[in-house]
């Protein structure tokens, strides 16, 4: 899977996830460890750039990027997916676009780079 990172989009991921050697791309819909809540009603529309400090199944695929950054998602994550994947900043908000549409438009970042259990998840249920 091929991704393209806005030079402004890779700054600001940068600056939130510091300490990262490694990003994610995940969805932020209650279906993985990272996920801070979700459910039904975000399937599939909400998504984050997580920081960690080192790989974790299901996070295996790498995602060639233009930026030569360590970007890796899950196999359930790219069936989201579709041609011409770019992460993009406008707004003072990520963004995660398709060829085809926009996924979502205030995609956010997830320092987790102490640890799932230190990012303080409550497991919350979004809707």
């Amino acid at each position: 899977m091929n991704l393209t990172i806005t030079d402004a989009a890779m700054d600001y991921i940068k600056k939130r996830l510091a300490n990262a050697k490694y990003y994610l791309l995940a969805t932020d819909d209650g279906s993985n460890q990272y996920s801070k809540g979700g459910g039904s009603c975000t399937v599939g529309d909400t998504f984050q750039v997580v920081g960690v400090s080192e790989l974790a199944d299901p996070y295996k695929i790498k995602m060639d990027n233009n930026q030569d950054a360590p970007f890796y998602t899950s196999e359930n994550d790219m069936s989201f997916f579709d041609k011409g994947m770019k992460i993009d900043f406008n707004h003072n908000w990520l963004q995660l676009k398709s060829d085809s549409e926009l996924l979502d438009g205030q995609m956010t970042t997830n320092d987790a780079t102490k640890g799932v259990d230190d990012t303080k998840m409550d497991g919350v249920i979004g809707c």
